[in-house]
């Protein structure tokens, strides 16, 4: 797919990657995806590459190569680049704070595993008898 975007009295044309299932796809895709994104964005938002490497303190280089896929940034990068671009609440989206089950909180507080409940047989004298119908003691 190509864009088109006007920037500066000038038409910049740029294909899109697409990539259906990012589960499969290899890093070097996954990475031009990003980047791509990450470009658009910027755009959008009319922001030039000189004025976001000022905004977040991530190098030229660095940006032009996240955003070309071509090489490889740090995490720390990608954050303050998603920071300067005012979207780094989209990552709440990704990583949502995760559903903990009430055994695995006990285990966070306490340090030990809850364990399942056991039954324990009841003395001769304290065994109950079958209840039937229409039996009323």
């Amino acid at each position: 797919m190509t864009y088109k975007h006007l920037n500066n009295n000038y038409y910049i044309t740029y294909e899109v990657l697409t990539v259906e299932n990012w589960n499969t796809e290899n890093a070097s895709k996954l990475l031009f995806k990003i980047g791509e994104s990450l470009k658009g964005r910027r755009l959008q938002k009319n922001i030039s590459q000189e004025e976001l490497a000022n905004i977040s303190g991530v190098s030229l280089a660095s940006i032009t190569r996240l955003e070309t896929g071509k090489g490889n940034t740090s995490l720390t990068n990608l954050l303050a680049i998603m920071k300067a671009l005012k979207i780094a609440d989209e990552l709440k989206i990704i990583f949502p704070p995760p559903e903990l089950s009430p055994a695995l909180l006990a285990k966070a507080v306490t340090g030990k595993t809850l364990k399942r409940v056991k039954r324990t047989p009841l003395a001769d004298k304290e065994k109950v008898t079958e209840w039937k119908w229409g039996e009323n003691k």
